[in-house]
């Protein structure tokens, strides 16, 4: 059988998931006539949240969550990969999910990994906002944010992402790209905010105007959607002197558009990744990116995590520093 979710509890009492997940923290904001209807969907449906009767029951389980948007996207797939290797030098075991880049899951996942009793969470949050609906369910559960989508009192762990995009224009200029163009991302991330505004800064800096192509919010298949913004700039004629790609997924969707119009990188335009991920480096590739440390930032946040569960430490706030990773996708003009 299926096993019932805040969401078809929420849906049931006629309120939102938000609501249900305070109402079982017995949060003041929430009116008693409100509680009502949700105890009411709650018994209705058969869902017990597992929220108090692990606190308890007095036990750990030595299993962790672990919450990210696309376990397919190569920089999460290697981020995990990471989480796994230092939780198991800790003796926990790692549950692992996908949101799917949406928001709701995210609110379901973390209901189920509360369900399953984990000791702690650590959670690639799709938005600010989604981070401020989660807080409510979690309670007190020991957690770590991954990424910039993160609220002031929560411990994470993030890259520079302004510093990334601010080397990476930096490196553009330096060998003599003047119109240099920032594809991907969507609208409503922290994340892609700080890469803009390094973007930019070094735009500004160099006396030159900033190109900006990034999808909207509702955008679920952004690399298609980059895609597609690419080929319209590759068929328009006006070749870019430089591409930067919000990530190397979106990089590759840049090479292959631009491949179908007969052009190549560096021959007719340079073009910088971030996240650095494996492919990147294979030789018919050899992408100049961004690295984001990714082993580095997965041990750390276990690590991190691990501290708040057995001894109860407070915030932490980690910020790795990116790296240029130069390769043959570039030259100078």
């Amino acid at each position: 059988m299926k096993r019932v979710t805040i969401r078809d509890v929420a849906a049931l009492a006629g309120v939102s998931s938000t609501t249900v997940s305070r109402t079982l923290n017995d949060s003041p904001a929430i009116s008693e006539a409100t509680k009502e209807k949700v105890r009411a969907a709650c018994e209705a449906l058969n869902y017990v949240p597992d929220i108090a009767a692990r606190g308890l029951s007095g036990h750990t389980t030595n299993m962790i969550g672990v919450i990210v948007p696309d376990v397919s996207n190569p920089y999460f797939s290697a981020l995990c990969a990471s989480v796994e290797e230092c939780a198991a030098e800790n003796s926990y075991q790692v549950l692992l999910t996908n949101t799917l880049h949406d928001p709701a899951l995210e609110m379901e996942a973390i209901d189920w990994m509360l369900s399953q009793q984990v000791d702690g969470m650590i959670i690639s949050a799709y938005s600010p906002q989604s981070q401020e609906r989660d807080t409510a369910l979690l309670g007190d559960l020991p957690c770590v944010y991954l990424g910039s989508n993160h609220g002031p009192s929560c411990s994470y762990v993030e890259v520079d992402n302004d510093l990334g995009a601010f080397e990476a224009s930096q490196y553009l200029c330096r060998l003599g790209h003047r119109q240099i163009v920032f594809l991907g991302g969507r609208t409503g991330s922290r994340t892609l905010e700080q890469r803009l505004a390094g973007y930019r800064r070094s735009m500004l800096m160099n006396g030159l105007t900033p190109y900006e192509f990034v999808a909207p919010e509702f955008v679920q298949k952004l690399r298609s959607w980059c895609y597609e913004r690419a080929e319209e700039l590759f068929r328009g004629g006006c070749i870019p002197d430089a591409v930067i790609a919000y990530s190397d997924a979106i990089a590759m969707q840049v090479l292959a558009a631009a491949e179908k119009h007969g052009l190549r990188a560096p021959e007719d335009f340079s073009i910088v990744g971030f996240d650095d991920i494996s492919i990147s480096m294979l030789p018919q590739i050899h992408l100049t990116s961004i690295s984001q440390q990714k082993s580095r930032t997965g041990r750390m946040a276990v690590e991190r995590l691990v501290a708040q569960i057995k001894s109860g430490t407070g915030q932490t706030a980690d910020i790795v520093q990116p790296e240029l990773m130069i390769r043959s996708s570039c030259r100078k003009k």
